[in-house]
């Protein structure tokens, strides 16, 4: 929207109307460049300056700000009399202006003013009078505006950007407009009052560079994220805002024709659904279209709490929100967001009572927890609160879907595998809740679509050695004796599950995967772009014959060993990295600064990596939900991306010429596990075949015909 067509007035008494709400912020929110001549600086001076300013923070552009220091009686004494150079006072008068922030507005605000200076969308000039006998104060006061159609507003008066002024004293601010020929002469006479300043030409005034001191100062104030909603909620709605900034497609970025469609079919089923939707198809994005359009049919005034699995998780759906024009409560116990709780409450009672917005992101854990629970408790059938949850398979467990709330009256799952691997009442306790699915997307049509890239998937012989071997075979006839009957279907009991979880580490951790992977990777010491997908499990490294080995977690042992040994510039990527940290990686390795990470659990997790072209998978799921996501992720498109390459290290128990022929029921759980996932990876490889040797192979050397078309309930049959 242009000036000309906000109904800008010719003057703002503090008697007729409100300065900021009717003049500085819907201004600012068309202006691409803010130029402002202010009086002293000090960090109540910034954060009365920052009002308006969060919609430029989004959009980059340009301000320019000129002030002057403020310096006491002795000050100027001092540097009159030559006593003390004038750059070491005004310095020090300077930082002592610096405060920290006493509210949480102030906080934010102060924030947002570090935000601008460190990416250089706000840049400040210092300004004082000068002459021989020393050193006066500037203290004019001027600012001008200037839209993406080339329109300029000019002012000046009495206005100060200060608190006290905006709303205690009375004030009075005249406008000239460029677009009207009367008042353009006055618009072109400011502009060239804060050119001569900006350049340094305006006789008696002096301007220069802020110190760096109380820049770097400044910027401390920086945290990781900008509060994009805070003008709205200091100062509640103004004209277009709701219109400009709730949940909006970013520009440049379009929804694909499954996506809308999967939206259409929501809203048909009265806003209550699941979308099915492979890994990497763009779930997030179809499901804030989806908030987006509900929020149309409510005008705005919409509820939001979105639930993920993981933290990491709700690091990348806020990244993604703040992108669609919404600054989200982050809700768990590591969020940087302070007084989260109270800011939570608080939302939700101005939404309760006046209907303003508000998305709230928190994890399952935290979800589960009183403080989420009460405030959920509260939501009664007519409100328009909306429950998204990410990775919604996870809901159909016991011990959380009793926590669904049946009063929430808008629903959305998201899942890739939304049926609970062996767990039909979990199942039908996410879909009774939920509703139909509005969108079944399949990781093949997504291939066929363009929407996911093509991969060659190339199955790698691994065994367990000898010892390995015997131990697996021990936990093997553990776990039997831990297996019983509930309403007619197998269930192992708590001992078994950890005794699963001790032997899914056994394998993830044989110790032939190493010297695979070693040989694999010496063809690719000159790439970039690898991911190494290890186990949460140790390896032994025998140093000498004469001492015991040496224990050490096997991703530790893989990233000295590209490091040290192939000269493959390698980071790991695990939860002891925090957010900022992980971003960082990301980063560097989306660049090429890291050739390769290796990883645990990010597969799992759902960490966005999309640059990944060749990963090596040595921890490898028996679970068919997991190691479906796996793929997906692994999938995701990327620049110079055509597809991916895909190392799938299989686990036998034994070595070919150690199998008697037809002896297949001794190794046949770490078989058929590795079957039906070589199966499912080559159904859709672009070299299928040679899944299917592999396949095929192993069918002879046991003496076996299996329908690994059956996979799936040959899995509930024989997992143990």
């Amino acid at each position: 929207m242009a000036f000309c067509e906000l109904g800008i007035a010719r003057q703002y008494r503090s008697s007729e109307q409100d300065y900021v709400k009717d003049f500085l912020l819907p201004v600012l929110n068309e202006t691409t460049v803010y130029k402002r001549a202010v009086g002293f600086f000090s960090t109540t001076a910034l954060i009365d300056l920052s009002k308006g300013l969060t919609s430029m923070a989004k959009r980059g552009g340009s301000i320019q700000i000129v002030c002057s220091p403020r310096l006491s009686e002795e000050d100027l004494e001092a540097i009159n009399a030559g006593y003390r150079k004038r750059e070491e006072i005004v310095t020090k008068a300077l930082e002592n202006a610096i405060e920290d922030p006493v509210t949480e507005f102030g906080e934010e605000r102060l924030n947002l003013i570090a935000t601008l200076i460190a990416n250089g969308t706000l840049e400040m000039r210092l300004a004082f009078l000068e002459d021989d006998n020393g050193i006066d104060i500037y203290h004019e006061k001027l600012a001008l505006f200037y839209d993406a159609e080339g329109n300029k507003i000019g002012f000046n008066g009495s206005m100060n950007d200060s608190e006290n002024a905006y709303k205690n004293n009375f004030e009075s601010v005249f406008v000239f407009k460029s677009w009207n020929e009367e008042q353009n002469e006055y618009v072109e006479e400011l502009e060239s009052n804060f050119e001569g300043l900006w350049d340094d030409t305006t006789s008696r005034v002096k301007v220069v560079p802020f110190p760096k001191v109380i820049i770097d100062k400044l910027k401390t104030f920086q945290k990781s994220s900008v509060d994009y909603d805070l003008d709205y909620k200091q100062y509640g709605s103004y004209k277009g805002y709701m219109k400009e900034d709730f949940l909006k497609l970013p520009e440049g970025n379009l929804l694909r024709d499954y996506q809308l469609e999967a939206i259409a079919n929501w809203k048909e089923h009265k806003y209550r659904g699941i979308f099915d939707m492979a890994t990497g198809t763009g779930k997030t994005y179809t499901a804030l279209g989806s908030i987006s359009r509900l929020g149309e049919e409510v005008d705005g005034k919409l509820a939001v709490l979105i639930v993920c699995p993981y933290i990491h998780l709700v690091g990348q759906w806020e990244e993604d929100v703040v992108k669609w024009g919404m600054y989200p409560i982050i809700a768990h116990s590591q969020s940087t967001t302070k007084n989260w709780k109270q800011k939570l409450i608080n939302a939700f009672k101005v939404f309760r009572n006046k209907g303003k917005p508000f998305i709230c992101i928190t994890t399952n854990a935290t979800y589960c927890d009183e403080d989420i629970q009460t405030i959920l408790g509260a939501v009664t059938e007519d409100m328009n609160f909306l429950l998204v949850v990410d990775e919604a398979h996870n809901f159909g467990a016991e011990r959380i879907s009793h926590l669904l709330h049946e009063q929430i009256r808008y629903r959305l799952a998201l899942s890739a595998t939304i049926e609970r691997y062996m767990d039909e009442e979990g199942t039908r306790r996410i879909f009774q809740y939920f509703g139909e699915r509005c969108i079944t997307y399949s990781l093949e049509t997504a291939i066929a679509n363009g929407n996911l890239v093509e991969y060659e998937y190339h199955p790698v012989y691994t065994f367990l050695s000898q010892s390995e071997f015997q131990q697996y075979r021990k936990l093997t006839r553990q776990i039997r004796n831990c297996v019983g009957m509930e309403n007619g279907k197998q269930v192992i009991n708590e001992a078994g599950q950890m005794l699963l979880f001790k032997r899914s580490r056994l394998l993830a951790g044989a110790g032939s995967k190493i010297e695979a992977l070693r040989d694999l990777l010496e063809g690719y010491r000159h790439e970039k772009h690898i991911l190494v997908y290890c186990g949460a499990t140790n390896v032994e490294i025998e140093e000498s014959p004469t001492e015991d080995p040496k224990i050490e977690k096997q991703i530790r042992y893989i990233t000295k060993m590209m490091n040290q040994e192939l000269d493959i510039t390698t980071h790991q990527f695990t939860s002891e990295e925090n957010l900022k940290e992980r971003n960082l990686i990301k980063e560097c390795f989306a660049d090429g600064d890291y050739q390769a990470i290796t990883a645990i659990r990010c597969l799992d997790e759902g960490v966005n990596i999309p640059g990944i072209r060749t990963a090596f998978i040595l921890a490898s799921s028996r679970n068919p939900k997991e190691f479906i996501q796996r793929r997906g992720r692994l999938l995701r498109t990327a620049p110079g991306k055509d597809k991916a390459v895909i190392y799938d290290f299989v686990t036998l128990p034994r070595r070919f010429d150690e199998i008697v022929f037809g002896d297949f029921e001794e190794d046949r759980s770490i078989v058929l596990g590795e079957m039906a996932r070589i199966h499912e990876f080559g159904r859709l490889a672009m070299n299928r075949l040679e899944a299917d040797h592999v396949l095929d192979e192993l069918q002879d050397v046991y003496g076996v015909t299996i329908d690994i078309e059956d996979y799936m309930q040959m899995e509930e049959d024989y997992y143990e």
